[in-house]
């Protein structure tokens, strides 16, 4: 749909609520990730204005450089959701302000399940975030975890970087006993607690190659028949 449409339409709720999710950097130079529902205040062909009340320290005072901001809400149960651009950050009090771009299009969400395999061996994983629901953005700062268990249809990892669902992750690691460094790219489909200091990572392989899978299928039943 597009935006004009939604305006026109009132598909878009203005005023009314809306989910902004950040993924930047710090000044420390590690992820950033911050996702919140924020009041969409005004809106027009160019650009939109969304306001958060906040406590004395806003999450979004750690950002430093912007990767990507997505936007979506809800409209009769379907989530609508885009890339924009953040053009204005204003903190005063307890009020965040946010200018963001108006996008040309706004996109739907699709839903897909699939059966995962459990894997008992452990092993590193170097990830970065590169989009959100398909959508592609500069790639952000890289980080490690730890895989839980290794499927045809996608990884669970631990790592203490707090990602939240929809975002594009790719990522590379090294199978033992294996030595071959293999690539995949994917999507976040859950994330919870693991501990105090973690986050279990679910994620959904998006377009791996049929070699890649078919090998990934051949270590996971080779395992579970040692295990």
């Amino acid at each position: 749909m597009k935006w004009n449409q939604a305006l026109e339409t009132g598909t878009l709720p203005v005023p009314g609520s809306c989910t902004l999710v950040f993924v930047g950097e710090t000044k420390e130079g590690l992820p950033f990730c911050y996702e919140d529902e924020f009041r969409l205040v005004r809106a027009d062909g160019e650009r939109m204005t969304v306001t958060l009340e906040t406590p004395a320290v806003h999450p979004l005072e750690k950002l430093h450089h912007v990767s990507f901001v997505e936007f979506s809400y809800r409209a009769n149960g379907i989530l609508h959701h885009a890339l924009v651009e953040l053009q204005q950050l204003e903190l005063r009090r307890s009020l965040c302000t946010l200018t963001l771009s108006a996008p040309e299009v706004l996109r739907k969400a699709s839903h897909r399940k699939h059966e995962r395999a459990p894997l008992g061996v452990r092993t590193p994983v170097t990830c970065r975030i590169v989009g959100i629901r398909g959508q592609t953005a500069p790639q952000g700062v890289a980080f490690t975890g730890q895989i839980l268990d290794l499927s045809v249809g996608g990884i669970s990892f631990v790592t203490p970087v707090r990602l939240f669902p929809a975002l594009e992750l790719d990522f590379t690691f090294v199978l033992p006993p294996l030595e071959q460094k293999l690539s995949a790219g994917g999507e976040v489909v859950r994330v919870s607690h693991f501990g105090s200091d973690a986050y279990r990572v679910a994620v959904r392989f998006r377009h791996v190659p049929e070699s890649l899978a078919a090998l990934i299928d051949q270590y996971c039943i080779a395992t579970t028949a040692e295990g």
